[in-house]
């Protein structure tokens, strides 16, 4: 076989691979649509399809990050008393010939108390390296477990400091550190993820549960509660 022959056999290969790949992708998504679309019927919730007109939709850090921002899956109701909406939620970095898709499933709860722009992660090795530099973290010296462990950011600080009582702090250091969470709020919006986790559809209840507990816990400690909200 020549040369030729062989790199068009190669390519011929390549694109079968590919296009399988491709059709694995699109029957597990379309799997993943319909066990979902179950879920939110047993929910009480209303399957929205890739519908991003979300009522809930934040200026918050994750809906700035990247570009080709998608919704997926987004799923309306009601839990723990709060409105809420549970959603994949995907965007792309580009860095020089390379890109990066980063997908999550993400809880939003909405409360009639305006929070403050802000962004509570894990705190990581670089986030330390950058704040020696441009000091953006909020630290507490009453929780130094809680300033350890998490990277607090925000445009008012002073503001963030009110809502971050010591209650909440404390509830904070309380969580596991593996489960890794993302708590962002901004106007009368929640949001709870795990980066870069896309949440089985078996699992999705349990991790409801958990960002909710969380939603509870925030909006207790800063003097919200559900019973106050708007309906």
């Amino acid at each position: 076989m020549n040369s030729l022959a062989l790199s068009s056999s190669l390519l011929v290969a390549i694109g079968l691979i590919i296009a399988l790949l491709l059709l694995a992708a699109s029957r597990k998504a379309k799997q993943r649509a319909a066990d979902l679309r179950a879920l939110a019927d047993a929910l009480g919730f209303n399957y929205a399809g890739n519908d991003s007109s979300l009522p809930f939709q934040a200026n918050t850090a994750l809906f700035r990050r990247g570009s080709r921002r998608r919704f997926r899956n987004v799923m309306n109701g009601t839990y723990g008393s709060y409105p809420a909406s549970v959603f994949d939620y995907s965007y792309t970095v580009s860095g020089g010939e390379s890109s990066s898709t980063f997908t999550q499933t993400v809880v939003a709860f909405r409360q009639d108390h305006q929070l403050p722009w802000f962004e509570l992660r894990p705190e990581g090795f670089l986030d330390r390296i950058a704040d020696a530099f441009v000091h953006r973290d909020i630290d507490f010296e009453t929780h130094p477990e809680f300033s350890k462990r998490y990277a607090l950011r925000g445009d008012d600080g002073t503001a963030i400091r009110v809502v971050f009582t010591p209650a909440l702090l404390s509830f904070f250091e309380m969580l596991p550190p593996e489960r890794k969470w993302h708590i962002e709020g901004s106007g009368f919006t929640l949001l709870a993820y795990r980066a870069n986790l896309t949440v089985a559809p078996q699992e999705i209840r349990t991790f409801v549960e958990e960002t909710c507990s969380i939603a509870n816990s925030f909006f207790a400690a800063s003097g919200r509660s559900p019973q106050s909200r708007n309906a």
